[in-house]
């Protein structure tokens, strides 16, 4: 995928974390990332609105801490989600409305942004942001140039199934593991097949 250059020469890249993390765990997990593109591109973390139960995730709250504690900063966990499961069979999730309109805020007060990388969950709230039929009309943002997609699925909820009736047509590149016990390939391909100009990265881990 090819990355089109910001309007004002640097890229806003708007990155929003997976489920039960926080801004703070995703930039250190994307510090590499950052320290790379820093000479073309400026991050910006924000934090889901709903609060999850706090859970260590693989060790992440410590690294997070040491990267605050660099920053003089402290790091009091809360657990972040974009939504929640309110049942599996059927599947029905909450919490999704308030996240739409919180990033619409985030959009309107923080943006403009060239485009989006969105982990798990976060990836439905990226990229249907202009879609979904609750938005306000007074979102001015333009759509993403491009998004960058990892892990991604699609929910089965039936009350947003409406969101993936259409190809969507924002560039995009989306990253998953082979062997992901989490989000099993399939479910990443299957969003892929939902967008009309996508390329893919796959590894052989998680």
């Amino acid at each position: 995928m090819t990355i089109p250059p910001g309007s004002r020469g640097r890229l806003r890249i708007l990155c929003l974390h997976g489920y039960e993390q926080d801004s703070t765990i995703f930039k250190t997990k994307l510090r590499q990332h950052i320290q790379i593109l820093q000479d073309i591109a400026d991050f910006v973390f924000v934090d889901a609105p709903n609060v999850l139960q706090p859970y260590d995730i693989d060790g992440m709250d410590n690294m997070a801490r040491e990267t605050a504690s660099r920053m003089g900063k402290s790091l009091g966990r809360t657990i972040k989600g974009w939504y929640w499961l309110q049942s599996a069979d059927p599947e029905k999730v909450c919490g999704l409305e308030t996240s739409i309109a919180y990033l619409e805020s985030v959009l309107e007060t923080q943006g403009p942004f060239d485009g989006v990388f969105g982990f798990s969950q976060a990836v439905l709230c990226a990229l249907l942001e202009h879609r979904y039929e609750g938005l306000s009309s007074a979102c001015t943002h333009a759509r993403f140039k491009f998004a960058i997609i990892a892990s991604g699925y699609k929910l089965s909820d039936s009350k947003w199934t409406y969101l993936y009736a259409k190809p969507l047509h924002t560039p995009s590149l989306h990253m998953y593991g082979i062997l992901d016990s989490m989000i099993h390939a399939s479910k990443s391909i299957d969003l892929r097949h939902v967008f009309a100009n996508a390329q893919e990265q796959s590894t052989v881990g998680a």
